[in-house]
């Protein structure tokens, strides 16, 4: 089950041949539009790429945009009875303006607040409706409301007595609900805000004593830590391992998205009774795939079984 910030990721693609009459900033004549998913969504779209069966558990505003998310989910595979319909608020939706391969521009709609206590219950419902049902839960925050420390405390008090692994792709803010969860994949910069230190360079060994800072605080079975180009870091309780695992991407053209492609190779390799090692290499060769994408991507089975065997 994936529960959290469902996205709908519009791109709008086209050319700059002038610069505005009005201000300067670049006309960009558009030539097409595509939508895709994002956040909780793609979470479950990787899911159900590599072939498991992902039930996504989100809420969406009673719109156009909310609608278009069903749709898309059903044409997925993906089951679209966890999406939730708020009155009052709209769904969440990332406009990237493209020229040619460059973002000119951003635009967001979308309403950050935590979910009233009514639209909390609705979720709890059909999240313990499920729970027996599934092998892992994946907390995708995203910021965007859905997860807020009430209803995230609770999902994972529900998981811990009912033993489903918990998997969760962080937000810096919630940091300190997450404790006792099996695994978090942060990257650095949010590994920085939850130690509630400034950014900056660090060295491998830095690197280190910070993961491990971070794993025993919040009480974590497994920690891995993305760095860029530089590959990943996991650091495992039991036997206190820790490993670096290099970068294998070969171009880098897009990192929208890696971050649910990392969480969800390694919660579907950790079902399927990989170790956390094998279920980071996965991921990290996963991800490899996915930033040589424009945009959000998923990878199949037999893409990421490639990949891994070289």
């Amino acid at each position: 089950m994936v529960v959290g910030d469902a996205i709908l990721d519009r791109y709008l693609w086209g050319d700059v041949q002038r610069i505005s009459p009005e201000a300067p900033v670049p006309v960009v004549e558009v030539q097409r539009e595509t939508t895709g998913f994002g956040g909780a969504a793609n979470v479950a779209k990787n899911l159900r790429t590599l072939g498991t069966t992902p039930l996504l558990l989100c809420l969406c505003g009673a719109d156009a945009n909310g609608r278009l998310l069903r749709r898309m989910l059903s044409e997925a595979g993906c089951t679209s009875d966890g999406v939730i319909s708020s009155a009052s608020r709209p769904s969440t939706v990332k406009t990237r303006v493209m020229a040619k391969h460059q973002q000119i521009v951003r635009t967001d709609q979308e309403m950050s607040e935590d979910l009233s206590v009514k639209e909390r219950r609705n979720l709890i419902r059909t999240f313990e409706k499920w729970l027996p049902r599934v092998s892992a839960v994946i907390i995708s925050d995203y910021g965007k409301g859905v997860i807020s420390p009430p209803f995230v405390e609770q999902i994972i008090e529900q998981c811990k007595q009912a033993g489903v692994f918990v998997a969760i792709d962080p937000k810096e803010r919630h940091f300190q609900f997450y404790r006792g969860v099996d695994i978090i994949t942060p990257n650095l910069v949010e590994t920085h805000a939850a130690l509630g230190l400034p950014v900056r360079h660090r060295t491998d060994e830095e690197v280190r004593e910070l993961g491990w800072e971070l794993l025993h605080s919040l009480e974590l079975s497994n920690l891995l830590v993305t760095l860029s180009e530089r590959g990943m870091a996991l650091f495992e309780k039991k036997g206190r391992v820790f490993t670096h695992l290099p970068t294998v991407a070969r171009a880098v053209y897009d990192v929208t998205g890696a971050g649910d492609t990392v969480v969800s190779v390694f919660t579907a390799a950790t079902t399927c009774k990989a170790t956390p090692i094998e279920a980071a290499f996965m991921a990290n060769h996963a991800a490899g795939l996915t930033v040589a994408q424009l945009g959000t991507s998923s990878v199949t089975a037999a893409q990421l079984a490639k990949a891994c065997l070289g």
